[in-house]
C-alpha cells in the first residue's frame, strides 16, 4: 500500500525527470513490497530470509537503477532525517523506562538510568551539535545533478548504522537496568559497546561524504568504545557504561577544543 501510494504521488509530478526516475524505480520497489508480503505468509526461517531479501533489494536499488531525476531540497531533507534520529534517541530513553518497570528505585537503578541518559545526550550532541546545520550547507553546495546521489549515500546508507547503533545501545540499556553491579554476558556487553561504535562508524561515513570536518577523534572513540567490553564482562554494567560515557564526553570535548583552537588561529 505504501509503495503504491508513493508511486502514485510521484506520478502526478509535472517534472519529466522525476517521472522517468519513477519508471526506473517502481518495479524494484514493487518487488520489495511483494517480498514483504511473501515473508508474512511464509513465516519461520523462510519469512526471515524473505525479509532479508526485501531489505537488500531496497538498499541496492539506487546502485542498480541510478537516482538521477530527483530534486533534493537540502533544508527539508536534512530536517526530516534529523527527526528520524531524534525519534530513535527518544526510544532509547523509553527503553530505560521499560527496563526500570517493576524494579526497586535504588542505587543500581539510578546509576544505569543516569548513565544511559548521559550516553543518549552524548549521541544527540555528536549528531546535532553543529553537524546538522553544516550538513545542510554542504548538501546545498553540491551541484543539483549530483545532489541526489550524495544525499542517498550520506542520509541513506550511512544513516542506517547510525540508527542501528542507537537501537543496539537501547537494547543493552534496557536489559542492564536490573543487573547494574553484576558482570554482563557477552551479548549485552557487545550491545552496549557495539551500539556506540556502530553509531560512530555511521557518523564517520556521514561526515566523510559531506566533508563536515576532522574525524580522528570519533574514529578513536569508536575503537575505545569496543575496548570497554572487558569491563562489562569482568566487572559490571555500571563500569562499562561509565567508561563509554568517558569515551564519548572526551571525544566531544577534544573536538570542541580543537575547533576552538582552530578558530583562534584563523
Amino acid at each position: 500500500m505504501v509503495v503504491s501510494i508513493h508511486a502514485g504521488l510521484f506520478s502526478r509530478t509535472s517534472e519529466a525527470g522525476t517521472v522517468r526516475a519513477l519508471v526506473r524505480l517502481a518495479p524494484f520497489n514493487l518487488a520489495s513490497a511483494l517480498l514483504v508480503l511473501a515473508a508474512v505468509v511464509a513465516g519461520g526461517t523462510a519469512g526471515y530470509l524473505l525479509w532479508a531479501a526485501a531489505f537488500a533489494l531496497e538498499w541496492v536499488t539506487p546502485l542498480v537503477t541510478g537516482i538521477g531525476g530527483f530534486r533534493i531540497a537540502p533544508g527539508h531533507f536534512v530536517e526530516r532525517h534529523g527527526l528520524v534520529v531524534i525519534v530513535a534517541l527518544g526510544e532509547s530513553v523509553v527503553a530505560i523506562g521499560i527496563g526500570a518497570a517493576g524494579q526497586p528505585v535504588d542505587l543500581a537503578l539510578v546509576s544505569v538510568a543516569v548513565l544511559g541518559l548521559v550516553l543518549a545526550a552524548c549521541l544527540w550532541w555528536a549528531y546535532f551539535g553543529g553537524d546538522d546545520s553544516r550538513a545542510e550547507e554542504a548538501l546545498a553546495a553540491v551541484p543539483e545533478d549530483r545532489r541526489a546521489a550524495v544525499a542517498v549515500r550520506a542520509f541513506g546508507y550511512w544513516h542506517l548504522p547510525i540508527l542501528l547503533g542507537i537501537v543496539a545501545l537501547a537494547a543493552g540499556l534496557k536489559d542492564a537496568i536490573g543487573h547494574a553491579f553484576e558482570p554482563l554476558d557477552l551479548n549485552h556487553a557487545l550491545l552496549l559497546a557495539g551500539g556506540v561504535a556502530t553509531f560512530l562508524a555511521g557518523d564517520l561515513g556521514f561526515r566523510r561524504i559531506l566533508d563536515l570536518g576532522p574525524a580522528r577523534h570519533r574514529a578513536a572513540a569508536a575503537v575505545l568504545a569496543l575496548a570497554t567490553i572487558p569491563a562489562g564482562l569482568a566487572v559490571s554494567a555500571v563500569l562499562q557504561l561509565t567508561a563509554l560515557g568517558i569515551v564519548l564526553c572526551g571525544c566531544l570535548a577534544a573536538e570542541s577544543s580543537t575547533a576552538w583552537s582552530r578558530g583562534r588561529r584563523s
